[in-house]
């Protein structure tokens, strides 16, 4: 029934915008955190000479994989509201990436941390992966304008 009722709108409305928010959320969220971690791996690169100095990382994969495992259906049956399931709740838009202190096996007389080759590779990787997701997400808005022409 194409009556335009509510009910009729949203049923259609639902499943389109569950899979849109999971994708664009999951290479968004990925986005910002990779432009964190330059930021601190940049940070890391411009305090080579500050004596004490201990290079910092952002680690977040294992926290974007849990949220997104969390959407996947849970060995744990509940029977009432209030029981846990077993599943991690965060949603992939509150997904924040955990600071750590970056390990140096050969380090300075000043206490600095910093390996320079060592923080490049990383900001080249990361660098690598940021790019990636661009090209993915751009990819994803191409698919969806091709579907939404289709339907003109």
């Amino acid at each position: 029934m194409r009556s335009g009722s509510p009910s009729g709108s949203s049923q259609r409305a639902v499943p389109m915008a569950g899979i849109f928010d999971r994708d664009i959320t999951l290479l968004a969220r990925s986005l910002d955190l990779r432009a964190q971690r330059n930021n601190l791996l940049a940070g890391n690169i411009a305090n080579i000479e500050t004596p004490g100095y201990k290079a910092k990382d952002l680690v977040f994969e294992q926290a974007l994989g849990d949220a997104l495992r969390s959407k996947d259906p849970s060995p744990m049956v509940t029977t009432n509201p209030r029981h846990m399931d077993g599943r991690n709740p965060t949603p992939l838009e509150l997904v924040q990436g955990r600071m750590i202190q970056s390990a140096n096996a050969v380090g300075s007389a000043d206490g600095n941390s910093v390996d320079l080759d060592r923080e490049m590779a990383k900001l080249a990787e990361n660098q690598v992966d940021y790019q990636a997701l661009t090209s993915m997400i751009s990819h994803k808005f191409l698919q969806l304008r091709a579907v939404i022409r289709e339907g003109e």
